[in-house]
């Protein structure tokens, strides 16, 4: 081969070695900022996620830890708890009283003030307008009551306090029917409550409740 040609072969070579140099590390230059891209969006997504993570970590800490504050009150804020719906007691009238099942206003009275017979007072003091209707969860006011004098112990406020809305107090352990009686108006008569009639028909074995012959003498449960 001719000496000029030899050497363009040659400067030829070593120009394309040098193109391909220069085309492989363009390709490898490429590569590395592409994985870089892919690692900064996976680092952001990483991010994101641990603050995620940390904001629901504090939540359930701050959550338990009030929680656990609610469930540990003092003595002194739990009785102040407890006495917030607490019925009021006889000895600190007056007060508040919520209505238990079975619960009448006589015997309502009967507990405030040892005598049932003063359901009157809590009628009026609550404007009841049936009360022989109470109902259970239903919060009454339970007043305190002056002391009576003697005289107005004997007389009472309107009359005789051996009377009833529906007559005469019974007071006895024993009935007996006059014409006119029936047993819900007894029942009222003897224990302040016209359906505790039951409880005499029980007594003295009625099965039927609405027929009573005068002259019968019943029992009256105490």
């Amino acid at each position: 081969m001719p000496r000029k040609k030899q050497t363009l072969a040659i400067a030829t070579a070593r120009r394309t070695a040098k193109i391909g140099r220069v085309s492989r590390s363009s390709s490898n230059l490429s590569l590395i900022q592409k994985l870089q891209k892919e690692l900064n969006i996976n680092q952001s997504y990483l991010s994101v996620l641990l603050g995620i993570l940390i904001v629901l970590v504090v939540g359930v800490l701050v959550f338990n830890y009030v929680k656990r504050n609610e469930g540990n009150l003092g003595p002194a804020q739990q009785t102040v708890s407890e006495n917030k719906n607490a019925d009021v007691k006889p000895e600190n009238l007056p007060g508040k009283y919520t209505v238990k099942d079975g619960d009448t206003l006589f015997k309502i009275a009967q507990a405030y003030y040892n005598d049932g017979y003063k359901y009157p007072e809590l009628v009026k003091a609550n404007k009841i307008a049936d009360e022989n209707v109470i109902a259970v969860g239903q919060v009454i006011d339970i007043p305190k009551l002056e002391v009576a004098s003697d005289t107005q112990t004997a007389l009472g406020t309107g009359g005789s306090t051996n009377e009833t809305i529906w007559g005469d107090k019974i007071t006895g352990d024993t009935y007996t029917v006059v014409e006119g009686d029936w047993l819900s108006k007894i029942a009222g008569r003897a224990y302040g409550d016209i359906y505790a009639f039951d409880k005499i028909a029980k007594a003295n074995n009625i099965t039927d409740v609405d027929n009573i012959e005068p002259g019968t003498v019943l029992k009256i449960p105490r």
